[in-house]
């Protein structure tokens, strides 16, 4: 099932799933890829927390309630029970996002 080892890891290594939606066409997708996710000092912190995974739009295996209108989107899933923690789309600036990633973690891992 969707992200059925990326949870089974994220358990394991005590983390939360980052999802990220994008499409290649998404000229804001590139961007937050190019600043964020492509970004060493950045993708280093998100790997201390994240079990991250990018999926396109329209990825078969995505579930009805992980289906966006609009990308990038991002959620934050527990991997134990699938919850969302957060969800955001559109475009975020790289300091904003880092914050919020933060505070989801302190959030999810309760």
């Amino acid at each position: 099932s969707f992200l059925e080892e990326e949870s089974a890891r994220a358990i394991k290594e005590k983390k939360l799933i980052l999802l990220n939606i994008e499409t290649q066409e998404c000229p804001y997708c590139a961007k937050m890829k190019k600043e964020i996710f492509n970004n060493p000092q950045y993708r280093k912190e998100i790997n201390k927390k994240f079990v991250f995974v990018s999926v396109h739009q329209n990825d078969p295996s995505l579930p009805a309630d992980l289906r966006v209108p609009v990308v990038p989107a991002n959620a934050i899933i527990v991997p134990a029970t699938k919850d969302i923690i957060d969800a955001y789309m559109g475009y975020i600036e790289p300091t904003k996002f880092m914050a919020i990633l933060e505070e989801a973690y302190k959030e999810g891992m309760k």
